[in-house]
């Protein structure tokens, strides 16, 4: 699917009919994947672009004081707007009529998704396999899905980084194996074959996710899965 662009309402015409037929296609495509419960990168996307659409709406007085100036596009990083040359008041209004007619919208898909993410993270039970170690900064997930007969096995590693002088953390996650479960082989003695690919860790922490509901793995399982991840080794 085609993303929204970051600069979408200011980028090339500011025209409210050009701009709610950008919006409205990019919405139904939204739509249509909630619709099928696969929450990201959507998601993501749309909180990030609600976001950048309140920001541009509480920039009032930069508004005012480039009423006479062209819109440019916006400083993301600075949170303000970028103007050059002149600027009619028939292109502000357009603008604001953007405005006003987007942020309804994006609060309704933004409230669905919401709902989808609470349904999913409800219906995923967290626990992990055998001994865990005091070290967890590296090792495996499990994902087994709802009524499955398979189950994929992820590495991670858990660093703090520095990040624009803050200090935070990152979750790197790389696809590792799959499982098929049987009498011989039940989730619990995954970690043997985990620790036979890779003796350098003895005893690896393994968690497991298992999901209680259909959820889609690529767009809604799996970086749910990453987030309590992320939550349990940053707490």
């Amino acid at each position: 699917m085609k993303t929204l662009s970051e600069n979408w309402i200011t980028e090339n015409l500011i025209d409210f009919e050009y701009k709610k037929y950008v919006l409205l296609g990019y919405l139904q495509k939204v739509q249509e994947h909630f619709n099928a419960h696969k929450l990201y990168p959507d998601f993501a996307e749309l909180i990030a672009h609600y976001k950048n659409l309140i920001s541009l709406k509480n920039n009032t007085s930069a508004l005012e004081k480039g009423f006479k100036k062209n819109l440019k596009g916006i400083d993301y990083q600075n949170l303000t707007l970028v103007y050059e040359n002149t600027i009619d008041d028939e292109s502000l209004n357009e603008l604001k009529q953007i405005i006003a007619f987007s942020e309804p919208l994006f609060i309704d898909e933004l409230k669905k998704g919401k709902t989808i993410f609470d349904f999913a993270e409800q219906h995923i039970s967290t626990n992990h396999i055998g001994i865990m170690p005091i070290y967890k900064k590296e090792g495996y997930f499990i994902l087994y899905p709802y009524q499955s007969k398979q189950v994929q096995v992820y590495a991670y590693s858990f660093s703090k980084l520095n990040l624009l002088q803050q200090e935070v953390y990152g979750l790197n996650c790389s696809y590792f194996s799959t499982y098929t479960l049987s009498l011989s082989k039940p989730v619990d003695k995954i970690k043997l074959d985990i620790i036979d690919a890779n003796p350098e860790l003895p005893n690896p922490a393994v968690y497991l996710f298992k999901a209680n509901a259909e959820l889609p793995k690529d767009e809604t399982f799996l970086p749910i899965a990453k987030r309590l991840l992320y939550k349990d080794l940053a707490a």
